[in-house]
């Protein structure tokens, strides 16, 4: 509505006297670069405001300082635009209402006011509560035009859009703001420099694609939307940083002292080992890794020398979880990722939020027999459409035949060769399972080992992955398992490649034989290097720089002879890595978390299906007995990430039949039980239970050993933990097998878990054991096997039995409790 006020003077100077509002004016000058007195280039801003308490002798300077401002514009050639929300029926007074004309002014002058709103009345102070002063040409832009919407309406909302077409519909003046920004969504096309320029709208829909980091705040006038939008960004920031944060293990190794020293080694500067080199050092039995510090010592010869601590053993009441010590660092590019990480780059390697993804995969049984179970072992395949191309099927495309393996002598600079396998429980969605980042962005074969019942979860936020989902019989077993049938499926499929590719002229020996095993707690990995000594007395600093996964994997599969090396593997990072540290750049030692394993060599080493802890450690022990080759390059370090749930945690220790909802704590003795006794029966696997009651029960198992590092407890064929009072001597029963040497040690106990036939009475009688205190405990599946191997291994003539000396795992026979008896030296 365009208001003629050049004839209205009378009217405007008639104000009711009753009327108690004060309009007050204030005129503002911005800042401009252009001249704010001249008419024809600069802007006066005039904003009103309403005081209810004061009183009517102000509304005379009120009318007399509007006029001048408006006969200012007026002889400035300018125009007058009002944006008040009220239009129309706008008055000084009730009574006396402005023409709604759209009428000039007689002089030479011309002024408008130009408003837009509701038809409603109101007083002047809000009809003109916002006016602003425009040129001429500004105003026939955007003045009204034959009762319409103003012609400002045709403005583009923004600098760096484009009307897509002149023939559109009319933007309505009843339209709320949602409705505003689909009109202009659907009217306008961004152009080169505006921020949607690349996400142009579907040929096919013309739909376009949401921004998963864009929103659009709306509200009315004056609610505090700046606000708003700055506290959210805080938290938004704040919560930003927090998920670029990683809490990571920082911890020094342990049995620092205890490691074997070895006269031949190599230069820092060598990148991979020389295996002449690398065969003649000893394999160092102790384990450095921090996470195993509360378990049992292996025996060396070193240990022996040890000062022993004499300080009175204390029975162990209620089990206290060690806190590991942790720091925050940054992600970096390379970082593994759990389901709240999102960008633009793996978004399809996600892909969780497409529903469409979970009909993509299929189902594909996969059956092998094994020789430690003694029977066949069904595992099932869920394979994504998209890493179809990484496996073997039938003619028919409906088997699966193999997974397809490298060449040895392939070179390709943009992948790795070796399948990944990563077991995960319990972590489906805090595991570190995206490994797009840390492999580059490179194709890569990943595959997730799941139980049966977590399956589900796994398939819902991991979509696009290849799982293997174990046998139901596995979902109360231990990380053991899962370690064990990873290991059974690769040489099995390593077979079905071998035998394929030789139908195509490859030889059977070029067929790439490792694969990574790796947890879902791997974050980030380093590179580390011992920089010059400026001067001697300056200690020689050591440069750290963080890598990707598959840098780290082509370089250690690059190693010259690699076929030669039965497990390759890093050392954990700590922020008090040395140069001492890294005084050798290669080590013969244990590797643990994240491993490249040749499942050719280990053919006949296995994990313990049954174990829940130290599965590793068992492992490499076997390994190294086997006369074969563990590497771990110094060079290169491994953070891990404090994951606080899943993963191998314990079990709730609970009665199988509740008796009442309040439980009294059970202690680790009670794992434990005479048979046929009436003991609480425990809901708990009965390998879990035996595990945990040897860690805290070694005090009433084997008192002799107890802080006694000279007179170690001989472990037969396997490293159980027995407590961190104890030293274990692992001796390996396999023929030809290396053993640590036993010449001259007295043992003061004895332990055989579930032996083979390879363990018999003669080797026995090759050890020595204490006369007074040496004490046996022999553990079997059932009764009758612990009397058959009492019997098989003579071992009535050396050591003295007492039927209350017989016990089982506390669960029903349902469970299949463990059997295991304990007796003394005689």
């Amino acid at each position: 509505v365009a208001l003629d006020l050049s004839g209205k003077e009378q009217e405007r100077a008639t104000v009711s006297e009753n009327d108690s509002d004060e309009l007050l004016i204030d005129l503002e000058r911005p800042q401009s670069n252009s001249s704010a007195v001249t008419g024809t280039s600069g802007q006066y801003f005039l904003s009103l405001s309403r005081d209810k308490g004061t009183v009517g002798k102000h509304q005379c300077e009120l009318r007399e300082d509007l006029q001048n401002v408006v006969s200012f514009g007026l002889s400035s050639n300018l125009k007058v635009a009002d944006l008040c929300l009220a239009q129309g029926f706008c008055s000084c007074s009730p009574s006396r209402p402005f023409p709604p004309s759209a009428g000039r002014c007689q002089g030479s002058r011309e002024g408008h006011i130009l408003t837009f709103g509701n038809r409603v009345g109101c007083g002047l102070g809000s009809c003109l509560s916002s006016s602003k002063i425009l040129s001429k040409a500004a105003y026939s832009l955007l003045g009204r035009k034959g009762g319409k919407l103003p012609a400002s309406s045709a403005l583009l909302p923004h600098a760096d859009v484009a009307w897509v077409s002149a023939v559109r519909p009319l933007l309505h003046k009843e339209m709320s703001s949602e409705e505003q920004s689909l009109y202009y969504r659907q009217w306008t096309a961004a152009r080169q420099h505006h921020a949607d320029f690349s996400n142009q709208p579907d040929a096919a829909s013309g739909a376009r694609s949401v921004h998963p980091r864009r929103l659009l705040l709306t509200g009315p006038p004056q609610v505090g939307k700046t606000g708003s939008y700055l506290q959210f960004l805080r938290i938004l920031f704040r919560m930003l940083i927090r998920l670029l944060e990683v809490d990571v293990y920082d911890e020094e190794e342990i049995n620092a002292d205890q490691s074997e020293s070895s006269e031949v080694s190599q230069s820092a500067g060598e990148p991979w080992p020389d295996i002449e080199s690398f065969s003649k050092m000893p394999f160092d039995v102790s384990v450095h890794d921090p996470k195993y510090g509360s378990m049992s010592l292996v025996y060396t010869e070193k240990l022996a020398g040890v000062k022993q601590d004499t300080e009175a053993i204390k029975e162990s009441k209620v089990e206290e979880p060690r806190k590991r010590e942790t720091v925050s660092m940054m992600l970096t590019k390379y970082a593994a990722y759990n389901t709240f990480h999102h960008c633009e780059q793996c978004h399809q390697y996600m892909d969780f939020t497409a529903a469409s993804q979970m009909s993509d995969s299929t189902l594909h049984a996969f059956t092998f027999s094994s020789s430690m179970l003694g029977e066949e072992v069904q595992l099932y395949f869920i394979i994504p459409k998209s890493k179809e191309s990484h496996f073997v099927f039938s003619k028919q495309g409906k088997h699966l035949e193999s997974m397809r393996l490298p060449l040895v002598s392939d070179k390709n600079l943009n992948a790795v060769k070796s399948p990944i396998f990563t077991p995960s429980s319990g972590r489906h969605e805090h595991g570190l399972l995206n490994l797009f980042h840390a492999m580059e962005g490179t194709s890569h074969l990943h595959l997730l080992v799941v139980k049966e019942y977590e399956m589900p979860l796994y398939r819902k936020y991991w979509p696009n992955h290849i799982m293997l989902v174990l046998p139901g019989m596995f979902n109360n077993a231990g990380v053991g398992a899962a370690r064990f049938l990873i290991k059974e499926l690769s040489y099995h499929n390593l077979e079905l490649e071998r035998n394929r590719l030789e139908e195509l002229g490859v030889k059977r020996q070029c067929v790439w034989p490792f694969i990574v095993v790796m947890d879902d707690s791997c974050v980030l990995w380093n590179i580390h290097s011992v920089q010059e000594q400026t001067s001697p007395s300056m200690e020689t600093g050591v440069s750290s720089k963080n890598v990707s996964l598959k840098s780290v994997l082509q370089h250690i599969e690059a190693t010259p002879k690699i076929s030669h090396y039965a497990i390759l593997g890093i050392q954990k990072w700590s922020s008090k890595l040395n140069s001492q540290s890294l005084k050798a750049p290669f080590s013969r030692c244990h590797v643990h978390d994240f491993i490249l394993l040749n499942i050719d060599l280990t053919q006949n080493v296995q994990y313990d299906f049954n174990r829940y802890f130290c599965e590793d450690v068992d492992f490499n022990l076997r390994t190294n007995s086997s006369g074969l080759l563990i590497c771990r390059f110094n060079n290169f370090s491994l953070m891990k990430k404090h994951v606080q749930v899943g993963g191998q945690r314990d079990f709730v220790i609970k009665p199988k039949i509740m008796v009442s909802e309040t439980i009294a704590p059970i202690l680790p003795l009670q794992y434990v039980c005479a048979p046929d006794s009436e003991h609480t029966l425990l809901a708990a696997p009965a390998q879990f239970l035996l595990e945990k009651f040897l860690q805290h029960a070694s005090y009433k198992l084997f008192p002799k050993a107890i802080r006694n590092f000279k007179s170690p407890v001989l472990a037969i064929d396997c490293y159980l933990n027995i407590g961190p009072e104890v030293a274990v001597c692992y001796v390996s029963s396999r023929p030809h097998s290396s053993n640590v040497s036993c010449e001259g040690v007295s043992f003061s106990g004895l332990l055989l878990y579930l032996c083979d036939s390879f363990v018999g009475a003669d080797l026995l009688k090759k050890f020595k054991f204490l006369k007074e205190g040496a004490t046996l405990c022999v553990i079997c599946q059932d009764r009758s096997s612990l009397r058959q191997t009492i019997v098989r291994l003579e071992l009535e003539d050396e050591w003295q039995f007492r039927l209350r000396d017989e016990f089982q795992t506390a669960n029903s026979s349902d469970d299949k409790p463990l059997y295991f008896l304990t007796g003394r030296h005689v």
